[in-house]
């Protein structure tokens, strides 16, 4: 009853605040936000967001404490708008899409792009309008991550404490990642874009095998993790985050586990025939996470992965999972660095060995320099 008291309350604020800016000519301009997509058998998945631009994304990187933390005030303080509408357009059909209260649209598109061996197909689209909101022509592209025939399997991958460092077991550390308003802000763990560039090249070419981001992360931060997978060479691919914010069924970003469980089996439902490696992190759930999803979909996980960020304090949970996913099969590393990673990736034929050295040589340079 209390949520949903303060869901109707934040829906009257919202309103309110909408007809003040109306009344005063303070409305933003309208921006369209595109996240990456998959080929789903039932068609194209696509997902996006149309809000107010409060210069967030485009703000240049700074150093000041104070600006980094207004910038982040704003950057989770959206003005989003329902009630968009926004075409699209792929493979010569087309079709409308209504964003939602909080300034979403999420659906399946009728589309089915063939086999081929480029990793990205393109949806078009356009914002045709927004209530209350003056539009001017304005496009952009949904990058669609297909299938290579030649891929021999996918990797799902935790973001946080994963592959970029955000201290989330330290509450003074991660807020100081948090409020970094900047993809250079935020730094990677070594050895991670050299593993993840070995798992996804292939026949077809750099980007022959998948990989997926799922975390729990609000959408809010998109824009920043795609900014820093590109800039610290770590390969692209569709990410499923958490939505942030009030609504009758969940505080602020509801649960964790079955989150990323529900996106786990998305994805996996999405590519039937490929199998996967699962990598995460001990300081949350991961290893008890991957466990249940290696019951749900058997004989598919080929390996799981959990970065040790607990210093060998693992949580009953974590010790769990771990013991689950050794009785299923699967081999598991729980390790600081992911050279133990690279080495049985290696074993198992999904790397060769001057991948394995390749990881181990950032890792040392790492230590090096610590």
């Amino acid at each position: 009853m209390l949520r949903r008291g303060v869901h109707r309350a934040e829906e009257m604020w919202d309103t309110a605040r909408l007809a003040f800016k109306r009344r005063t000519g303070l409305l933003g301009t309208p921006i369209l936000v595109p996240y990456r997509g998959i080929v789903t058998p039932e068609g194209v998945w696509v997902r996006g967001r149309v809000m107010e631009d409060q210069g967030v994304m485009t703000a240049p990187h700074t150093e000041s404490t104070l600006t980094n933390v207004w910038l982040t005030l704003k950057r989770y303080e959206t003005d989003e708008i329902p009630g968009a509408r926004v075409a699209w357009r792929a493979l010569g059909k087309d079709g409308e899409l209504v964003t939602d209260r909080e300034g979403y649209f999420d659906a399946v598109l009728p589309v089915h792009p063939g086999p081929d061996t480029s990793p990205w197909f393109t949806v078009k689209l356009e914002l045709i309008s927004a209530p209350v909101h003056e539009v001017t022509p304005l496009g952009a592209e949904i990058n669609v991550r297909r299938l290579s025939p030649t891929a021999k399997f996918g990797v799902i991958s935790d973001i946080d404490d994963t592959i970029v460092k955000t201290g989330a077991t330290n509450l003074v550390k991660h807020w100081r990642t948090v409020v970094a308003n900047s993809a250079r802000s935020r730094t990677a763990f070594p050895g991670v874009s050299h593993l993840y560039r070995a798992f996804s090249k292939g026949e077809a070419g750099p980007e022959t095998n998948p990989i997926f981001y799922v975390s729990s992360s609000p959408w809010n931060l998109y824009d920043l993790f795609q900014s820093f997978l590109a800039l610290r060479e770590i390969p692209l691919g569709p990410m499923f985050l958490k939505d942030f914010g009030l609504d009758e069924d969940k505080w602020l970003t509801g649960g964790h586990d079955d989150h990323k469980l529900k996106m786990i089996d998305k994805i996996m439902d999405a590519y039937p025939d490929l199998s996967f490696v699962l990598i995460g992190d001990s300081g949350q759930r991961d290893a008890a996470i991957y466990a249940k999803a290696a019951q749900r979909h058997e004989g598919r996980v080929m390996a799981v992965h959990i970065r040790d960020v607990t210093h060998g304090n693992l949580s009953e949970d974590a010790t769990a999972g771990i013991e689950q996913l050794k009785a299923l099969g699967i081999p598991v590393t729980n390790a600081e660095s992911l050279v133990a990673a690279a080495e049985i990736s290696r074993e198992m034929g999904l790397i060769d060995a001057k991948d394995v050295e390749s990881v181990r040589g950032a890792v040392e340079q790492r230590e090096r320099e610590a």
